[in-house]
């Protein structure tokens, strides 16, 4: 590793709706399986730290539940800890799925 001085680090928040890749993502840039991939909606139900590292740079990849509407406690749970990452990061990764046109929970989240 270099000198400190010349080290660079940061945090990205992976955002988005549910099912649009984040894990499979973060999973793909680390280079390991460290998050659960399903077809079912809502399986990433905690924030997931992946960790990519160079000779120069690290960055912390922040897995998030998918933002939704939520219809019972667990989902708004779910939705509060995605939206509530995004203040505590370096940028913000915001995914969507490009075979849907997009819609109000997208434009949600980009408000």
């Amino acid at each position: 590793m270099k000198e400190t001085s010349q080290f660079k680090s940061g945090f990205v928040a992976l955002i988005g709706r549910p099912n649009v890749g984040k894990s499979t993502l973060l999973n793909h840039i680390v280079g390991q399986k460290i998050t659960i991939i399903s077809d079912k909606a809502q399986t990433t139900r905690n924030k997931i730290q992946g960790i990519y590292t160079t000779d120069t740079e690290q960055i912390v990849f922040i897995d998030t539940p998918g933002i939704h509407k939520p219809k019972h406690r667990l989902g708004k749970f779910m939705v509060d800890s995605a939206i509530g990452t995004i203040g505590g990061v370096d940028v913000v990764l915001f995914l969507i799925n490009v075979t849907e046109k997009i819609g109000p929970g997208d434009r949600f989240i980009m408000d």
